[in-house]
């Protein structure tokens, strides 16, 4: 009785590693509903320079994508996929701060021809600003410091007289990151 036990067993197995290729699993299709979940960051690069002398708001601004985006097996963003956006904000330079410039993102068109709307924007630690650094003190005063068994030490304290800002420039082939705000459905 255990022998046919085993040699059951076997069969179920090799019929089970026939039948393999034949039957797909649930797993091995392909979904064509891939999306792109919101909060995705893209790797982009700047083909032309953006600078806040040059740009206005609501100009059309495009980036390149330099890598592909894989979800699992499938190139969901092919390398060079063009991703169009416009400029939000544009912030001059003033005494203080150099000047800086937000972008949103609200197209992608991949180099097959198939367009996808999306929302997102340029990533920047700046409340999503590129550029606005704070410039340097132009004077400063010495104040002395007083500490026991040392002689008094003198210090540069900055006051609060900055220099002028300089304007920000995106120089082409600077890579940049786009977040993406909401799901993006591939067909």
């Amino acid at each position: 009785m255990n022998k046919f036990k085993i040699i059951f067993a076997a069969f179920l197995i090799s019929l089970l590693f026939l039948f393999q290729n034949v039957i797909p699993l649930k797993a091995d299709t392909q979904d064509n509903n891939t999306k792109i979940r919101s909060g995705t960051f893209l790797k982009v690069m700047v083909p032309i320079e953006i600078s806040t002398l040059t740009a206005d708001i609501g100009d059309e601004v495009w980036f390149i994508n330099s890598q592909d985006m894989y979800i699992y097996e499938t190139n969901v963003i092919p390398e060079n996929t063009k991703i169009y956006g416009e400029v939000e904000d544009v912030l001059e330079p003033v005494e203080g701060r150099d000047g800086a410039i937000k972008i949103i993102i609200n197209k992608m068109i991949t180099p097959d021809k198939k367009t996808y709307k999306i929302k997102g924007h340029i990533y920047s630690e700046n409340d999503n600003y590129i550029g606005g650094k704070q410039t340097a003190s132009v004077y400063y005063r010495k104040v002395a410091h007083y500490s026991k068994r040392i002689k008094p030490v003198l210090q540069a304290v900055p006051l609060n007289v900055y220099e002028m800002g300089k304007h920000t420039i995106i120089k082409p082939g600077a890579e940049l990151f786009v977040i993406i705000e909401d799901d993006i459905k591939l067909k």
